[in-house]
């Protein structure tokens, strides 16, 4: 009989925290679970630490590479496992006890989700503290519903990677991660949503993510802005194929430097913007041949226009919402966060 789920854990250079995460794994409260664990080539203690832990328990398996590279050893991981059910781990994190229980029963109870996620814990070694991360950790852990994860899924990634549990027929049906110079991670939810998939967080917190200057969200160019921003102009233009804004333009919030980049993107796919609304009175006019700058006070009435967001700061989605709410427009209706 299969287990209830497989456990897809790739590793590389991961002496320093492998012997935690596998702790975290055997204490969990759900016992039916297979560990797939994916060596991509270390050269440290880390094939060793999980060989001794399989040696103990045979529900963990080491699974040789076949070719180097995080996006293969995930897809290796992906074909061994012999459950209907897969979660993702990384080895610098640590499961809380019912983190697969939860999960588990969650997905059984709800036939019609195909991938479900926990809040978060952030935490990082004392010496080093991130602002930022703890901001996008507070930012993701608040979209606990499908309808809230869709809704903002082109303004960061909607999920801790390690965090999520989802069918294996998704994979089946919709492709394994795509390797390239985007996030392996991001590009997937996308895909999937695409497609119609339900996804649900649970409000609990059930991992603990841990940051550090080595990770590879820090160190890879595929997690780099330019990265994010070309996926999500990719997504977004089919986004907007199957939720056409009928005759009215495409216009942006935000004439800086980010924006101008996003919008280089999604003039790549076909999607021309016509006009850009600015806060900032310096930008306003035509600074530039053939970009249409105005304030953001000469946005029409709803009806006229489609906004994409494409302002850069976190700190200013609120105060966004807000004007364009207070003039009527709705989200995902009339405007759309792309930041």
């Amino acid at each position: 009989m299969p287990p209830l789920v497989s456990i897809v854990l790739p590793f590389r250079a991961a002496a320093e925290t492998l012997g935690e995460c596998l702790h975290s794994i055997l204490g969990q409260s759900l016992e039916s679970w297979e560990l797939l664990a994916v060596d991509d080539n270390s050269t440290d203690d880390s094939r060793k630490i999980a060989m001794n832990f399989a040696r103990l328990d045979n529900r963990i398996r080491l699974i040789e590479p076949t070719r180097p590279g995080l996006v293969p050893a995930l897809n290796q991981g992906l074909e061994a496992a012999s459950s209907s059910l897969i979660a993702r781990m990384d080895a610098d994190d640590v499961m809380l006890p019912e983190r697969l229980e939860r999960q588990v029963a969650f997905m059984g109870a709800n036939p019609e989700t195909g991938l479900v996620s926990s809040q978060v814990e952030h935490f990082s070694p004392l010496s080093f503290k991130t602002e930022g991360y703890s901001r996008y950790v507070d930012w993701t852990n608040a979209l606990l519903t499908h309808e809230q994860i869709a809704l903002n899924r082109f303004v960061e990634s909607p999920f801790a990677h390690p965090s999520v549990l989802f069918r294996r027929q998704l994979v089946s049906q919709y492709g394994p991660y795509s390797d390239g110079d985007f996030p392996e991670d991001y590009e997937l939810w996308l895909r999937f949503l695409e497609r119609g998939t339900r996804m649900a967080k649970l409000e609990q917190v059930l991992l603990k993510w841990r940051d550090h200057p080595d990770r590879l969200s820090r160190t890879c160019t595929r997690y780099s802005q330019d990265a994010f921003q070309r996926t999500k102009a990719r997504y977004l233009a089919s986004w907007l194929e199957q939720n056409p804004i009928g005759g009215r333009k495409l216009t942006a919030w935000g004439a800086g430097k980010v924006a101008r980049r996003q919008a280089h993107h999604l003039f790549g796919y076909g999607l021309r913007i016509e006009c850009f609304f600015e806060v900032d009175p310096k930008k306003i006019g035509s600074p530039r041949s053939g970009l249409k700058v105005e304030s953001i006070e000469a946005i029409p009435p709803p009806g006229e226009v489609f906004i994409l967001v494409l302002a850069g700061a976190r700190s200013a989605r609120s105060k966004i919402t807000r004007f364009l709410d207070d003039r009527d427009y709705i989200s995902g209706q009339d405007y759309l966060f792309l930041t």
